[in-house]
């Protein structure tokens, strides 16, 4: 089955996540028959429109992807600035309509799941959800491990006339700005063949 991105909001998801933000990405699976995909992608834009324009949220994507003659998947992914944030949307209006219109009536296994954390580093309008846990850690060790050197050689000499707890925040600073925005970003398009695979 081929996926393909079918919609994207203004907001789209960033590669990287803000270190000091608490994100929550949700993905939603619904599957419906080839003969009534049409209908359900217009309504599905609609609310989506509506729920970019809800406080608190970070952007959503639309994945598709057909089984044969029969049926479409649709892969929704929405963000959230926090889970404050997707509290306050799950007790709105907007949320009741959203559950009567795109939620099935017999959801089927695992039709929602939510990622939060070093998960949504790995979220992106490329993929509908995030690699399995063990790949992500390994490519955290491997970003880490180049860190963990250049912090105890480099930086850490550097910083030896400061207090131990300032010098130890300013390096915890440098090795978590460089894994967020440079190494796992770097890392996960330089391997993102690998993550995506079965």
């Amino acid at each position: 089955m081929n996926m393909k991105l079918v919609y994207s909001s203004s907001s789209i998801f960033p590669d990287a996540a803000d270190p000091h933000s608490h994100s929550v990405t949700v993905l939603v699976n619904r599957v419906v028959p080839s003969t009534d995909s049409q209908s359900f992608m217009a309504e599905l834009r609609h609310l989506l429109e509506e729920f970019d324009r809800f406080p608190g949220t970070a952007g959503s994507l639309v994945f598709q992807q057909s089984d044969g003659d029969t049926q479409v998947e649709f892969s929704i992914m929405q963000r959230f600035a926090s889970e404050e944030d997707h509290q306050a949307w799950r007790a709105s209006p907007d949320f009741d309509r959203w559950l009567r219109e795109i939620v099935p009536q017999t959801p089927m296994p695992n039709h929602v799941r939510h990622y939060s954390g070093v998960e949504s580093l790995f979220v992106s309008d490329r993929t509908a959800g995030a690699p399995p846990l063990w790949k992500m850690t390994v490519l955290l060790l491997i970003a880490a491990y180049p860190m963990t050197l250049a912090s105890s050689h480099w930086i850490a000499p550097a910083l030896s006339g400061l207090p131990m707890l300032l010098s130890t925040l300013i390096m915890s600073l440098c090795v978590v700005s460089a894994m967020t925005y440079v190494l796992v970003p770097l890392l996960t398009r330089i391997f993102r063949g690998w993550l995506e695979s079965a």
